[in-house]
């Protein structure tokens, strides 16, 4: 049996007092809140602090450092308290991580609904029945937006047509100006992320029972007129998807470092997909609503290779087709800085093929 003088320490230090007040802190603090914390957070709580006190108020931890050789004196009880600390650390962020996945799930959910539970209340569903539902995400651009809608053409290859503007919590009346300009408008009431606004409208448009999806941007990129390009192979039965290629068409010059990108990530894609893509970063597609249910769509904001890399990944006859992307008409992109835009497209892509 160890001694009782071999457990606690022989004097109270006052690093020793203060890791010990800590500890308590940590204990008062969790039983206090149990109401309001979850029960797994209480009891992370609670073993942190009991964890606390044990190291500082006590010898005990001695014999497991030992075990590992981390032996008392020349610093090496302190650096071997620091590597199980590091690996604590680690699995706490790993646990956060996961929690704030959780909760954006939850979050996209409860605003799909909420989008879906006004949609329906408004009686719109009716509306896209049968048609060509062009849908158009927007993210403050109410000098753009207007524009766009006004090219928007009343029916494709012998189709009707409807829009629905899903308005991603804009402050600068995106949506009152979708709405003057004849769109359906969809909202949500904070600002979620291209993808989430398509998966938002995706959802909507299959509830409906539209026949078909075109999606293109709010900024006046995508020319309305090439819409049939992208429908008409899909009512004719060749595919359920055609994917917009500005490399099969054209575009205006962008950024160098964007164009590099471009040519980069198609390439990625077409080697970890084995399919040929030219633009796997083009938003401007049309797709059989009927395909839309078998797609897992997690991305907020790097989305379009995500429905590229989903679509292969499920089998759906797809095709490229050319069509032309423009500068926008008015004000900035919302694409972040090149350096994060590019980390934040490999991590889409790479995420979307693993899962």
């Amino acid at each position: 049996m160890v001694p009782r003088a071999g457990i606690f320490p022989a004097e109270l230090t006052a690093l020793r007092g203060v890791g010990l007040l800590i500890a308590a802190f940590l204990v008062v603090y969790a039983v206090a809140r149990r109401r309001t914390l979850r029960n797994a957070d209480v009891l992370i709580l609670i073993l942190a602090g009991l964890g606390l006190a044990l190291v500082t108020g006590t010898e005990a931890i001695n014999g497991l450092l030992s075990r590992f050789s981390f032996e008392k004196g020349n610093g090496g009880r302190i650096l071997g308290l620091a590597v199980f600390a590091i690996f604590i650390l680690f699995f706490l962020v790993l646990r956060a991580l996961a929690q704030g996945a959780r909760n954006a799930r939850q979050l996209s959910a409860a605003l799909e609904g909420l989008a879906w539970e006004e949609f329906r209340q408004a009686g719109l569903p009716d509306r896209f029945r049968g048609k060509i539902a062009i849908l158009i995400p927007a993210y403050n651009e109410a000098e753009n937006v207007g524009v766009v809608l006004d090219q928007i053409p009343a029916e494709v290859c012998g189709v009707r047509t409807e829009v629905l503007v899903v308005d991603d919590g804009s402050r600068d009346g995106t949506g009152d100006v979708a709405a003057e300009h004849g769109a359906l408008v969809a909202r949500h009431v904070t600002n979620r992320g291209g993808g989430a606004a398509l998966r938002t409208g995706y959802r909507l448009m299959v509830e409906s029972g539209a026949e078909i999806v075109v999606t293109l941007d709010a900024d006046g990129q995508h020319r309305p007129d090439q819409m049939e390009r992208l429908v008409k192979p899909i009512l004719d039965g060749e595919v359920d998807v055609a994917h917009g290629s500005r490399v099969l068409g054209q575009a205006d010059r962008n950024h160098f470092a964007r164009e590099l990108g471009i040519v980069f990530f198609n390439r990625l894609v077409s080697f970890i997909t084995r399919t040929h893509v030219t633009d796997c970063s083009n938003g401007y597609r049309a797709v059989r609503t009927t395909v839309l249910p078998q797609l897992v769509l997690r991305q907020e904001q790097f989305h379009t290779s995500e429905f590229m890399i989903e679509a292969i990944k499920r089998g759906i006859p797809a095709r490229e087709v050319p069509i032309t992307v423009e500068q926008r008409l008015h004000g900035h992109s919302k694409k972040p800085a090149v350096l994060r835009y590019g980390v934040g497209f490999a991590n889409a892509i790479v995420r979307t093929w693993l899962r």
